[in-house]
């Protein structure tokens, strides 16, 4: 209000006055004495018939205003809620897709048999027509996104009681003791000679890890010699490496052992700090996800085991787990500050865990410490490992639900150690230096190929250690 006046953008008379949308007039009588009688009143609460009629100047009220950015943000909200939603359904979508692209290329299938080891991947492949079973044999390469399975070799079926390495012991005793092939037939159909074997019909699934390096090969032999004994076994050599490696390909058939050779890399993004690499993890999950594809799941007379390819093992270990119900635990020995691994067991109970590394875990158990039944896999079809070092053990068994009065003790209520954790020590592959490759004398040249071959050491004619041949105690470089 100045001099009187009042504006009518901003109050109009209610009786009578402004007409005009900002002009501004006196109260009737020139002064400001005749506006007591009229009542004047805001803009907003004006009626209809009263309102200015200059739209140019009229402004919007502060409840319109904030109505606006209300809404304004709640549009914001709702698609940020929307865009949130189609993320997290194009990565489920993404997965599933993966995991069923996986499936349907990643499972061995039955090839047709061969005489020769390297012919194995030239087969085709047909399809099993036997619901519900995995049946092993000659396989093709076949590559997924996470794994690639080399080769398979033998079969598992619930009533075959006699392994390729039971034939083999069967045919050496016919042919020690001169008997004509007819003579045991009578024994043969009574099955197994003792009561060990006739219990011995769960099927054992023998996941092995491993890397190359230049001690690989020899581990795995002698690894496989102690495998050779041990009936109704499945042996799954689990390879860190993208390809399949040769010579792996050509020593597993010589432990006449029912096979199958994975190639499972570990992730790139695990291997930055090679300090802390879950080594192994990757090779567990492949080995566990081909069992899933395989294996009957109305089968439940199976067992899983995982065994590193540098552990030794007693024989006596394989007949303790085959019987494994849920899951089984044992002594692991030479490992941690304690020289063992291994639960607590009272009154055939076990009521804790003995390790030198708790770390709040529910089960500090070694990798080599348990046994689970095959069943456990499909009635938990999410459970694996996770690429957390130290924790595989404990976050596996926890996915399975595992509860401790359901653990089985074995090797005599856990008071015998059937399993060592040895580890070979590890050194740098030698580099050999000769002065040709063409001048080698004898067999020298296909011992040092063989020697590249096996990766346990490297020939080269310009740098390395130089190498010398002794002749009646003379020294002659080569």
């Amino acid at each position: 209000m100045t001099g009187g006046r009042y504006s009518c953008s901003s109050f109009i008379i209610v009786d009578g006055g402004c007409s005009g949308g900002n002009n501004t007039g006196s109260t009737g009588n020139g002064d400001s004495g005749g506006v007591s009688s009229r009542k004047l009143q805001p803009l907003s609460s004006s009626p209809a018939t009263g309102r200015c009629n200059n739209n140019r100047n009229r402004r919007p009220s502060t409840t319109t205003a904030a109505a606006f950015v209300h809404m304004k943000k709640t549009w914001k909200n709702v698609a940020a809620m929307l865009f949130a939603v189609a993320f997290v359904t194009t990565a489920t979508a993404t997965f599933y897709f993966n995991y069923a692209a996986t499936t349907a290329t990643a499972c061995c299938v039955v090839g047709q048999p061969s005489t020769s080891r390297r012919e194995s991947s030239n087969f085709a492949a047909a399809a099993d027509d036997e619901p519900g079973r995995g049946k092993f044999g000659l396989s093709v390469v076949r590559a997924s996104k996470l794994y690639t399975v080399c080769e398979t070799r033998g079969y598992h079926r619930r009533d075959d009681l006699v392994t390729f390495a039971g034939r083999r012991r069967l045919q050496t005793s016919d042919s020690t003791t001169g008997g004509s092939p007819g003579e045991n037939d009578e024994s043969r159909d009574s099955g197994p000679r003792n009561s060990d074997e006739a219990n011995e019909t769960a099927l054992i699934y023998f996941i092995t890890p491993t890397y190359p390096r230049r001690e690989q090969i020899a581990e795995l032999t002698r690894l496989g010699q102690t495998l050779m004994h041990v009936p109704r076994l499945h042996w799954i050599v689990a390879d860190d490496r993208p390809d399949c490696s040769p010579q792996i390909m050509n020593l597993l058939p010589d432990f006449s052992i029912p096979y199958t050779y994975i190639a499972s890399p570990m992730p790139t993004i695990y291997r930055r700090d090679p300090n802390a690499m879950p080594r192994g993890v990757s090779n567990r999950r492949a080995a566990l996800n081909w069992i899933r594809l395989n294996h009957d799941v109305n089968d439940s007379d199976a067992v899983i085991y995982f065994g590193d390819d540098d552990n030794t093992f007693h024989l006596d270990l394989f007949k303790e787990i085959r019987s494994t119900k849920k899951i089984s635990m044992f002594p692991v020995g030479l490992i941690g500050e304690y020289g063992v691994s291994s639960p607590i067991i009272n009154n055939g109970k076990v009521i804790g865990f003995f390790d030198s590394w708790p770390a709040k875990r529910k089960f500090p158990v070694d990798m080599a410490g348990f046994a689970i039944n095959v069943q456990l896999l499909f009635k938990y079809p999410y459970a694996t490992m996770p690429y957390k070092v130290g924790f595989e053990e404990d976050r596996f068994l926890s996915a399975l639900a595992i509860q401790l009065d359901e653990i089985e003790p074995k090797a005599e209520n856990c008071t015998r150690i059937l399993v060592w954790h040895t580890q070979t020590v590890k050194k740098p592959k030698p580099v050999v230096m000769i002065k040709s490759k063409t001048t080698l004398p004898g067999s020298l040249a296909t011992l040092l190929n063989q020697v590249t071959m096996l990766g346990i050491g490297e020939v080269s004619e310009t740098t390395g250690v130089r190498s010398y041949m002794t002749k009646n105690g003379i020294t002659i470089r080569v």
